[in-house]
């Protein structure tokens, strides 16, 4: 079961895969950009700021490493 819908859509002659929840409400797009000499799919959660695919598995990895562990607030 999948939690999130991806549409894609033509948006200044580029393709961006929106992505939408189950309420229908936008959560961010993927689009192709540039990186250094590579084209590469990456995420934006808002206009200002993305996460390549290796960010996102940075970001995956402490993630994972958080929730195996207890953390007690003080």
């Amino acid at each position: 079961m999948s939690y999130l819908t991806f549409k894609a859509e033509i948006v200044d002659y580029k393709i961006q895969h929106k992505i939408i929840n189950e309420k229908q409400e936008p959560l961010g797009r993927l689009e192709q950009m540039r990186i250094g000499q590579w084209m590469s799919w990456c995420l934006f959660l808002n206009p200002d700021c993305y996460l390549s695919a290796s960010c996102q598995d940075e970001v995956r990895e402490k993630t994972r490493m958080l929730n195996s562990r207890k953390i007690v607030a003080k």
